[in-house]
């Protein structure tokens, strides 16, 4: 999605590689991961463009880097952790520019292939992930120093996290800081002289929508061991968005949540889980929430909080999030990728598709 918004409407774009190596350290988060603290080191591979043009968005974002890339993490535990490759598309925004200097924020995300994973016999110290699949996402603070022939030197603090989503347990997650150096050199500058328009040109600020989502996830486990996964998780809701902006939406939305894991609790005595509900009615959710949409071209940086209206399960749980993105493939018809959570814990990846009614005109 992240590569998709790359702008066509530019008077020049620069072309550049990079190479990314780093060494730090895994931060162990929750109780029985203290073993996994080890250090590491990785390196990556990127490519990138920026564009400089009187476009709105290349203006207000001061011309961000748009690229992909892959990397390598040796993760300090070869019997129990292995290490992981990912592929993922980045951003690089610049929040200071001074000539020579620039500092900016780069975020980063993808998929990672995890070379080893848990198994309760064969791998149990392995707490953080149980799939070697997961998702890859990763963060820094990027001090540039540009030199001369179109190299530039940059030192990135950074934080990466690995995770499935919960789509099956044990899913402590594994996290990461790490210190960076990173040298990159500019390929090509080309001229452009495309023209496209902003797709919110000529529609109204006011947009109802629809969504629907569906995913899996296994929210309950017997000490550190899942289930196995395949519980059905959706998400249906409907709202509204005002777009004060180019750059923002305000909105808020009825939400209606389904999570298959809800009906089963954990009972000490039993010593395991035994399926407490059976009806549609007393696992559903209802709930409202209110957010901020960040805007750039299609794509939408979407932060919502929440409160339920209706939630006989976990009663005193009665606030939740969501965060994720949003991709416009049409005026009318976006893709959705969101996390839905309650505080720090996740409880299912929301992915879907909505459409969008909004009116042609001022």
């Amino acid at each position: 999605m992240l590569l998709a918004v790359c702008c066509s409407l530019s008077a020049q774009r620069t072309h550049s590689i990079e190479l990314k190596g780093w060494c730090g350290r895994n931060v162990p988060h929750r109780a029985g991961m203290e073993s996994l603290a080890r250090t590491i080191a990785g390196g990556e591979l990127n490519y990138y463009f920026s564009t400089r043009s009187g476009n709105f968005y290349d203006r207000k974002y001061r011309s961000p880097q748009h690229g992909f890339g892959v990397s390598y993490n040796y993760l300090g535990y070869p019997k129990v952790l292995g290490s992981a490759v990912s592929a993922y598309t980045f951003m690089d925004f610049a929040l200071a520019d001074k000539g020579v200097f620039r500092f900016g924020l780069r975020v980063n995300a993808g998929l990672a292939y995890m070379t080893e994973k848990y198994n309760k016999q064969e791998n149990p110290e392995n707490l953080a992930v149980s799939t070697n699949l997961c998702f890859y996402f990763n963060m820094g603070a990027n001090f540039a120093f540009r030199l001369p022939h179109g190299f530039e030197l940059k030192l990135m603090p950074m934080l990466a996290h690995y995770s499935n989503g919960a789509v099956l347990k044990p899913n402590l997650g594994l996290n990461q800081f790490a210190v960076s150096l990173l040298l990159s050199k500019d390929l090509a500058t080309k001229n452009y002289a495309q023209s496209r328009r902003d797709y919110q040109d000529g529609l109204s600020p006011h947009e109802a929508w629809i969504m629907g989502t569906c995913a899996t996830a296994d929210e309950y486990s017997v000490g550190y061991e899942g289930r196995g996964g395949g519980f059905i998780c959706s998400t249906v809701a409907a709202g509204y968005t005002y777009q004060y902006g180019k750059i923002g939406k305000i909105g808020a939305s009825f939400d209606m949540f389904y999570n298959e894991n809800m009906k089963y609790y954990y009972f000490d005595d039993a010593r395991g889980l035994v399926q407490f509900y059976d009806k549609f009615s007393d696992i559903v959710k209802f709930g409202v929430a209110v957010g901020h949409q960040l805007v750039y071209r299609r794509f939408e940086l979407m932060t919502y909080i929440g409160a339920y209206v209706y939630n006989k399960v976990w009663a005193y749980d009665w606030v939740y999030f969501r965060i994720g993105g949003r991709y416009y493939l049409t005026d009318y018809i976006f893709l959705n990728l969101s996390l839905k959570a309650h505080g720090f814990k996740a409880q299912y990846i929301e992915s879907g598709i909505g459409f969008s009614c909004r009116r042609w005109g001022r």
